[in-house]
């Protein structure tokens, strides 16, 4: 039972930082086809395919691979991934949504450190209440959750979202 809290702390988290993007989409040429109006702003063009690739990374609760569960080289691998898509989704963010993207992208650099200095080893977490309680701080963070509705309206406003 505890794991599964986890797992569903993980997939919280993964959802807000997903930035609103469709589990439709698993590249940055997809971005069109997703469940918005399917247009991309061409002003956003890159921002909306770095978002696509994000999303894509990020599809399933543990990244694009759902080994990672167990294994904590994987979870390495798929968090390592994460988090560096997130930080170069950063950095392409217009500067309207700069401050959105800034608290969304600290939420996953604080929860990969968690990851990290655990070694990744999510059954390991999910026995930790102290590490758990953490997550689901992180998960639960009012300033994520609003960051996150801003971003994901302008997703559909600009990225076919």
């Amino acid at each position: 039972m505890r794991s599964r809290s986890t797992v569903i702390v993980v997939a919280s988290l993964l959802f807000i930082a997903s930035c609103g993007g469709s589990d439709n989409s698993s590249t940055a040429s997809s971005v069109a086809s997703q469940t918005g109006s399917g247009k991309v702003n061409p002003t956003y063009a890159k921002f909306c395919a770095a978002s696509s690739e994000l999303n894509a990374a990020m599809s399933g609760t543990h990244g694009e691979n759902p080994s990672a569960i167990t294994d904590p080289s994987e979870m390495k691998i798929a968090w390592t991934k994460i988090t560096d898509l997130s930080i170069a989704l950063q950095a392409l963010t217009p500067k309207t949504l700069k401050q959105d993207a800034d608290t969304m992208v600290e939420s996953i650099i604080a929860m990969n450190e968690i990851f990290k200095e655990n070694n990744y080893e999510l059954l390991v977490i999910a026995k930790k209440p102290t590490v758990r309680d953490a997550l689901t701080k992180i998960a639960s963070n009012p300033d994520v959750t609003e960051a996150s509705t801003r971003f994901n309206t302008f997703l559909t406003q600009n990225c076919g979202v």
